[in-house]
């Protein structure tokens, strides 16, 4: 990979990471599942011990615990290094706001929630484009209200 299939490949994966957060926040699963992750895609939230893999029951679980959630998340500052021409790997600053329901709150009573940390990631690129392999969230602060 010359330098300049290096830059276009970071854009394609900037690109790709815009679209996990634009399809995630707006519900848009179908979306998420073929524009977003390979089929052996693997999620990864430390904070709550879980790890899903892959890609159709992580989707099913993520559709399950945000169905009446609103979230907006931002990604920034990405370092993203090239194992091989066709794999990557990448660590993006976050921050995600996630607004609950009484009715579905997140860990208890929780009903807003906060977040600051970090994407851990990893890519691959297939015949239709970069793809998310894993994501592990990694928060370092974490704001919680049972209002809003």
């Amino acid at each position: 990979m010359d330098a300049i299939e290096r830059l276009v490949a970071i854009e394609e994966i900037k690109l790709l990471k815009a679209k996990y957060f634009y399809g995630f926040d707006h519900k848009d699963w179908e979306f998420w599942r073929r524009e977003v992750w390979a089929e052996s895609g693997r999620l990864e939230v430390p904070e709550i011990d879980a790890v899903f893999e892959p890609r159709e029951p992580m989707i099913e679980w993520v559709i399950i615990q945000t169905n009446s959630q609103t979230s907006v998340h931002h990604g920034h500052m990405p370092m993203i290094e090239f194992i091989s021409d066709t794999e990557a790997r990448g660590i993006w600053a976050m921050e995600d706001r996630l607004w609950r329901t009484g009715e579905n709150p997140a860990h208890g009573d929780v009903r807003y929630l906060h977040g600051f940390g970090h994407y851990h990631e990893t890519y691959v690129k297939l015949s239709e484009g970069w793809r998310i392999a894993s994501t592990r969230l990694t928060r370092l602060r974490v704001h919680t209200m049972n209002t809003y």
